[in-house]
């Protein structure tokens, strides 16, 4: 067995044993470091491996949480074919956004793909906000626990990483296929790219389309897990989030974004208890961790090994 087989069954084993030493309170964290690792991992896939700065990519984490909370309210489903389908549903709905999104955005680069991502953020957060009737309006979207076994939090955790663990198989087989290795030629040189044949704006636009649909996996799982969605989830701020994430593990590495997410989200649960001035503290160690691991924490790692 390679030794990168053996790391994975591992990581594997460990998170299926891991909930059984936690308490409640502790489960519903790791539930939410799930959910962020997906969201940031996806986001990776656009910063990290195709050089595009989203400003927006906080919209496609709030329309899947929406899908998936509308699609619980009104489908009429039983429990077993909702758990199977809502996923699902939130990936089609906000893939189908990042296509219609990505098709202008992709047109430009640098701040301006940025800005572009940013404002049709901004424009779905209104819709959230005015189409009450559909979304909640202010109030959001509430009472989305789920009955039954899922309903508790070790039963949840289960229905969680099983969606989890195949999307970060996916995305790490995507990254190493031919695509992911022309989106991160493209991020170097797309103009040398463009010249051997490549489609770059096509390959830019599958890439968006695919790391929204997992964007909208993870603000599934996290709806359900809360019992709630908000149009906050879709504002401004709420790009900010991936970002930091993937920057505090290491944009360079594919498992970076996924420990930096479980380092913010831990961080967040712990120094939130202590002070109200949390956001203050957290600001002050991510700076620091940041000028102190330029590379992030995996990219620290690898360097300490050599």
């Amino acid at each position: 067995m390679s030794s990168q087989r053996a790391w994975t069954l591992l990581v594997c084993t460990l998170l299926v044993l891991l909930p059984f030493g936690l308490s409640d309170f502790w489960i519903f964290i790791a539930i939410e470091v799930l959910a962020f690792a997906l969201y940031a991992l996806s986001f990776n896939l656009l910063l990290g491996f195709g050089g595009m700065l989203s400003f927006g990519h906080a919209a496609f984490f709030g329309v899947g949480a929406y899908s998936a909370a509308i699609f619980f309210k009104r489908s009429g489903l039983d429990v077993v074919w909702m758990f199977t389908l809502a996923p699902l549903v939130a990936m089609a709905v906000s893939a189908t956004a990042a296509a219609v999104i990505g098709y202008f955005s992709v047109r430009r680069s640098g701040i301006y793909f940025s800005m572009l991502t940013f404002a049709f953020q901004m424009l779905l957060y209104t819709v959230a906000l005015k189409a009450s009737g559909l979304t909640g309006g202010d109030d959001g979207i509430t009472g989305l626990k789920p009955p039954g076994v899922l309903g508790q939090p070790l039963g949840y955790y289960f229905y969680a990483l099983c969606w989890c663990l195949p999307s970060v198989y996916l995305l790490r087989r995507l990254v190493l296929s031919p695509f992911g290795l022309t989106l991160r030629a493209l991020k170097d040189d797309p103009l040398r790219v463009q010249y051997v044949g490549v489609h770059v704006r096509r390959h830019q636009w599958a890439a968006f389309v695919i790391s929204a649909g997992f964007a909208g996996l993870g603000g599934a799982l996290f709806a359900f897990s809360s019992g709630n969605v908000f149009p906050s989830w879709l504002n401004w701020t709420a790009s900010a989030t991936p970002v930091v994430m993937a920057v505090l593990g290491g944009v360079q590495s594919f498992y970076g974004a996924i420990v930096g997410a479980a380092v913010y989200v831990v961080l967040e649960v712990m120094i939130s208890g202590k002070t109200e001035y949390w956001p203050l503290a957290m600001g002050i160690i991510i700076v620091l961790l940041v000028l102190l691991m330029p590379t992030g924490l995996v990219g620290r790692f690898k360097r300490a090994e050599r």
